[in-house]
């Protein structure tokens, strides 16, 4: 642990780049706190930011040094949003972020460029993103979103153009967020 410590001291990048990662955390577990005590509103907000710097961890360096930890923020923010729009019963919004989560990961896995860990940690989160929207199926039925995501290739084999690689992004539609 002092090793680490030592570490983040000497590298100013690294220390920037778990500070994001910290940050990350920070919000997550307040919205949380806030959701636990039926703040949905407030919950929502910190959510939003969470997921915000879940977005900046997928872009930059420390991607790259802990593929998992960045991968587990896109992923558990997109779902803790789509959670929080079902207390709200915004059921379109909710599953379009369950969605979003899953292209997301599913463009990262499949960009030629991106580096073997990078994708394999990709493809094992690709699994809860999978997971969740089969359950959205089963509680909710049928989805053109879900339908096109089930249906998509494998990894490793032709992509459709739904899929087609690129850089994740996340959209902030704010009108159905108030």
């Amino acid at each position: 642990m002092q090793a680490t410590n030592i570490f983040l001291a000497l590298d100013p990048h690294t220390a920037q780049d778990d500070s994001t990662l910290h940050a990350w955390e920070q919000l997550a577990r307040r919205a949380l706190q806030f959701s636990q005590h039926g703040k949905i509103e407030s919950a929502m907000a910190l959510q939003i930011n969470a997921l915000q710097v879940a977005a900046r961890l997928l872009v930059g360096p420390m991607l790259y040094a802990h593929p998992d930890r960045c991968m587990a923020a896109w992923v558990v923010s997109h779902h803790n949003v789509a959670q929080l729009l079902e207390q709200r019963q915004q059921l379109v919004l909710a599953l379009d972020y369950l969605c979003d989560a899953h292209i997301g990961l599913r463009s990262i896995q499949s960009a030629p460029a991106t580096a073997p860990e990078v994708q394999q940690a990709a493809l094992r989160h690709m699994r809860e993103t999978h997971a969740a929207l089969l359950q959205w199926h089963s509680r909710y039925g049928s989805c053109t979103c879900i339908d096109a995501v089930l249906r998509a290739p494998e990894p490793g084999q032709p992509d459709s153009a739904c899929f087609a690689p690129s850089t994740p992004s996340i959209r902030f539609p704010s009108s159905h967020l108030h």
